[in-house]
């Protein structure tokens, strides 16, 4: 799946180890290091489904649209994710396709969840 950033401060985040351990500690440069791999390394978000402990899902309210995956369950950080087409469009879609139709993903951010 290709990867795109909302700005060169998230890129640096997710692709730069030892800036992800300064911002977030290990534990969780870690985990974001593996779902950036798993997103490099999967077709679609149909890909991610597969594995539960990542809990990928759909945000409602003021962030619908856009989804959410776990960087572990007990860090309390998720990585904010916009679904895209293959030519870069955002996919809206109110079933399962929207998994299988998201081949590029845009990561918002890396955050803090619930205040954990």
């Amino acid at each position: 799946m290709k990867i795109l950033y909302k700005n060169k401060k998230v890129e640096k985040v997710c692709t730069d180890e030892k800036e992800a351990r300064k911002q977030f500690g290990q534990e969780v440069a870690n985990k974001l290091g593996n779902v950036i791999y798993l997103l490099h390394s999967s077709n679609n978000l149909k890909d991610i489904l597969l594995f539960p402990q990542y809990h990928l899902h759909m945000l409602k309210g003021n962030l619908e649209g856009i989804f959410s995956v776990y960087l572990g369950k007990t860090t309390g950080y998720r990585l904010l994710l916009i679904p895209l087409d293959e030519n870069e469009k955002l996919v809206k879609s109110d079933d399962m396709s929207i998994y299988t139709k998201t081949v590029c993903v845009e990561i918002e951010e890396v955050s803090k969840h619930y205040g954990k």
